[in-house]
């Protein structure tokens, strides 16, 4: 399974000749600036907590909300001030009907991924993981998670891990050669979506309480990162990540609710 097409054109970001525009301006930098957010929100949370006050329910999706609100906005500005103009040529942020099918069996092969990772780590330690999926007695916060979980974040994060770091990451090895050799370009290639798997699985680790459920955690993320950025590369578009990491979420979500019942 070849992560790039065989595609003479370097505007194609599926392509192996891929080179960044030169109108394109951004890189690294533009991309840590909305991880900050994401990274200061739990620290935000834990300041909060040591202050004795507890912020969860709707006080804590409202700060999700935030992150992801000024990660949209930044991602418009630096579009507009530092790229292309437009989200779907500077970040392949793009849709198309067969993304469905191609998100949906993209969700199937990461969930039996996940199934054989879980039932090897129950079987090697007799601590049981706890899930990152926490649900409230508030049934309006429980909707509000619902529609963060499945609509909101997983827009927002492929925007940022697949969109602006994962193509930043290529771009600024492509650009320390003038000419980059076919091992240097696949190297930016396979560089980027590893990269971007492993930042996206890093951001999510506040959200395990002990060292198995962090265990856990990394085991189960890493590799739906790896999937979405194979598939963002492949396709040039985040729409089938989209897709997948939605449905992910949502039987995630949903696994949660039927446990609580």
């Amino acid at each position: 399974m070849t992560l790039l097409t065989r595609v003479r054109d370097t505007d194609d970001y599926r392509s192996l000749d891929y080179r960044p525009p030169p109108e394109v301006r951004w890189g690294l930098l533009a991309a840590a600036v909305p991880i900050a957010f994401f990274v200061l929100e739990p620290v935000l949370i834990g300041a909060l907590a040591v202050a004795g006050v507890r912020v969860s329910g709707i006080p804590s999706l409202v700060l999700g909300v935030g992150a992801y609100l000024l990660t949209v906005v930044w991602a418009v500005l630096v579009s507009r001030r530092r790229g292309l103009g437009s989200l779907r040529r500077d970040f392949g942020f793009a849709f198309r009907w067969i993304d469905l099918a191609i998100g949906l069996g993209a969700a199937i092969a990461v969930e039996i991924i996940r199934v054989i990772i879980g039932i090897v780590l129950v079987s090697v330690t007799p601590a049981r993981p706890t899930t990152n999926v926490h649900l409230s007695s508030d049934p309006l916060a429980n909707v509000a998670l619902g529609v963060v979980a499945v609509i909101v974040a997983p827009v927002v994060e492929e925007l940022l891990t697949r969109g602006l770091l994962m193509r930043a990451i290529r771009n600024a090895i492509l650009r320390r050669r003038p000419e980059p050799s076919e091992g240097r370009r696949h190297w930016a290639a396979d560089a980027s979506v590893l990269l971007s798997a492993a930042i996206f699985t890093a951001l999510h680790l506040h959200e395990a309480p002990d060292l198995v459920s962090a265990v856990n955690l990394v085991l189960g993320i890493f590799p739906i990162g790896l999937v979405v950025a194979w598939l963002a590369t492949r396709t040039g578009r985040l729409g089938p990540g989209i897709v997948t990491h939605a449905l992910v979420n949502g039987l995630a979500l949903a696994v949660a609710l039927a446990v609580q019942r």
